[in-house]
């Protein structure tokens, strides 16, 4: 795994104009980079299906008074 995100990491700092002082800072890029790459990635669950709700049960209306 180190070799793979010394890998990443150089990319990245090349890509980035070699700034000299920012090995960690790409380093953790990496390996951040890696690490999501690895996790399990989430299964696209079906959309869930609006269930008819029950219309509550309104009090009958006082008549009015005439």
């Amino acid at each position: 795994m180190d070799t793979q995100i010394k890998d990443r990491a150089y990319a990245l700092w090349e890509a980035a104009g070699r700034p000299e002082g920012q090995d960690e800072h790409f380093w953790f890029a990496a390996a951040a980079e890696l690490a999501q790459a690895d996790a399990p990635q989430p299964t696209a669950e079906p959309e869930p299906t609006a269930k008819p709700t029950k219309a509550k049960a309104r009090a009958p209306r006082a008549k009015k008074a005439a």
